[in-house]
Formats: structure tokens, C-alpha cells, sequence
């Protein structure tokens, strides 16, 4: 199975992001496929797979790859079909592993797994909204969510109470990978801008400069930096009193990077100029860059490596799933 991961995990993230939703919008037609699928595109003992899904996201993938500059060709659809169909047939044997297994996926359980997914979106209908860019409707939504509840537990049942970590592994995996878990200095610093207008000339440049003498002047005499900046600066940062938050060297433009890397914590710089106007920085912390201990990254190493493991033991235990069963392709 190419992707065993739920169908619906993947569509919560994608729905919680609008930037991922590129390629599928309400009321855009999409083209028309050049693979045409029979009405049941495969049997999994005595239940049907249909095209419908199939479909819907083959029409996704068409679109993305056309959206990036690289439609498919007829044999390209082709073979996207038939993973999907894979997937699919592998999808089916897991629920029905589970079903037969005696797990049960209640009304109140998706109920409430729905519910989650929807507090993650400012209302009802911005969730509808994102399913409908997505192609489907929220019962169709609900459907692939029972699925997926059912996929998810048959893997918790049968499949991850075999998978184990050994320290050893974990330390294997950070020794070869410690550019993963190296954290470069971060600095925290606070602006303060005046603005100038350049029709004013060098007159109204300085008049400004005059201005932010002045203000400093009263920070150097005990006024907070962050008071002065709330009501002097013409900064967007300037309700926070200018806080920029923490910042590593290339999150930051050089002018205002190369200065804070050399100051002290509780310094201010000199006042200097960008094409914005006349800044002020002041550091307000340092977090000093380094390898992170492996104790730090342990539990994240095992969770990745559990999850590495699951994917494939869930892959071979399909495997065993597709040879115990009888399975027809139509496609």
C-alpha cells in the first residue's frame, strides 16, 4: 500500500491550509479524465470498490501535476489509477480486518472525531467550504472518516504493540543525523521606527533624527524602551512595544541582523537608516546556538522511528491480508 497513511489525516491537514488548496476550487470544472473507469473498479471478497473515489482523487492529482507545469498523459492517468486502486483495495482490507475483528466504529465516535476536525476551522461553514474545494461533501467526508477510524484501530490492535524501539536504534539514528538536531543562536530584539518623508529633503530627515534624540534620551533616563516604542513608533510591531520575537541571522535583513548578533542583551543600538525610515534596535534576549542532547531528542527520535516502522509493518500486513483474500480487478 503506497499510502497507507488515512485518507482523512491527510485531508484535516490539507483542509486546515489554505495555501495547500491549490489546485481544486468550488465551482471550477475539472477536466475531463483520459481514463474512463468501470462503475466497480475492483472486488474485495464480497465487497465492491467503486470508481466514485477513485475518481474524485485521480481528478485531484490531474489537476495538481497540470497546475505545476506537468500534465499526465493518457498512460500516466493510467498508472495513478491503479495505485489508487491499490490503495484503495488495501484501505478495504483493513476495515474489514476490523470488522471482523470485532472492532466498531459508533455514531457518537464519529460524531465526536468530526467535531474535532471542525474546531480546528473558524466556523461550520469555512469547513464546508474547504471540503467543497476539495471536491467532496461533508458525508462523504464522514464515510472516509469512519474508514479511516476503523483503519486506525485495526493498526493499534495488530500492529503497533509489536513495533519496539531499542535505545540503541535511537542513538544510531541521532548520531548519523546530528545536522537534524543542531539549532543555530537565536537573538530577541525590539524595534522602534520613525518615518520620514523624502520630498522633505535633508531638512525633514534631520528634524526627525532631532526627534529620536530625543525619545531616546528619555529611555537612557529610565523610561521603558517598550513604553517608548507603544507610543512613539510608527512600526506595525509597535502595540507589542516593537518585539520581534526571537530570530535566528537569516530570518532577519542584514541591517537589522548584523547589528543585534553583536549587541549585548539590555543594549541599544546607534540609530540607523533603511528605506523604511530611522530604526532603533534594543536585544532583549540571546539563545546561544548548539547541538541538542540526545536526552532532549529522544522521545521525538522514537516517535519517528515507531511511526517509520508502522508504516512498513502496516504495509506487510496488507501484504498477508491481499494473499488470504479474494481479490478482482476490473482495471
Amino acid at each position: 500500500m503506497k499510502r497507507f497513511i488515512p485518507l482523512v489525516f491527510i485531508f484535516s491537514i490539507l483542509l486546515s491550509n489554505p495555501t495547500t488548496l491549490v489546485w481544486a476550487h468550488t465551482g471550477h470544472k475539472h477536466d475531463t479524465l483520459k481514463v474512463k473507469l468501470p462503475e466497480v473498479v475492483a472486488r474485495v471478497n464480497d465487497h465492491d470498490i467503486k470508481r466514485d473515489l477513485i475518481t474524485r482523487e485521480l481528478k485531484k492529482a490531474v489537476e495538481k501535476y497540470k497546475k505545476s507545469g506537468m500534465p499526465l498523459t493518457a498512460d500516466q492517468e493510467k498508472s495513478a489509477a491503479k495505485t489508487l486502486i491499490d490503495d484503495e483495495i488495501g484501505r478495504t482490507l483493513l476495515v474489514l480486518k476490523a470488522k471482523e475483528s470485532g472492532i466498531k466504529v459508533s455514531e457518537e465516535m464519529l460524531l465526536a472525531r468530526l467535531k474535532e476536525v471542525k474546531s480546528k476551522f473558524k466556523s461550520d461553514a469555512v469547513f464546508e467550504h474547504r471540503l467543497a474545494d476539495r471536491g467532496m461533501t461533508v458525508e462523504q467526508y464522514k464515510q472516509e472518516l469512519e474508514i479511516d477510524m476503523f483503519m486506525d484501530q485495526i493498526i493499534k490492535k495488530e500492529i503497533e504493540p509489536k513495533i519496539k524501539i531499542a535505545e540503541k536504534d535511537s542513538r544510531d539514528y541521532y548520531k548519523k543525523n546530528k545536522s537534524k538536531f543542531e539549532s543555530p543562536e537565536k537573538i530577541r530584539a525590539s524595534i522602534m521606527l520613525l518615518k520620514f518623508n523624502p520630498s522633505e529633503g535633508k531638512a525633514g530627515e534631520q528634524a526627525v533624527l532631532k526627534k529620536f534624540e530625543s525619545i531616546l534620551d528619555q529611555v537612557k533616563n529610565g523610561t521603558g524602551f517598550d513604553d517608548i516604542a507603544k507610543k512613539h513608533s510608527q512600526d506595525s510591531l509597535a502595540a507589542k512595544g516593537g518585539d520581534l520575537g526571537f530570530f535566528t541571522r537569516k530570518q532577519m535583513l542584514p541591517a537589522f541582523s548584523n547589528r543585534a548578533f553583536k549587541m549585548k542583551v539590555g543594549e541599544i543600538s546607534e540609530i540607523f537608516r533603511t528605506g523604511h525610515g530611522f530604526h532603533v534596535l534594543k536585544v532583549t534576549d540571546k539563545k546561544p546556538g548548539g547541538l541538542s542532547p540526545f536526552e532532549a531528542e529522544k522521545a521525538k527520535i522514537e516517535k519517528f522511528l515507531t511511526n517509520k516502522k508502522v508504516s512498513q509493518a502496516t504495509r506487510d500486513y496488507i501484504e498477508t491480508l491481499k494473499k488470504q483474500a479474494k481479490i478482482k480487478t476490473y482495471f
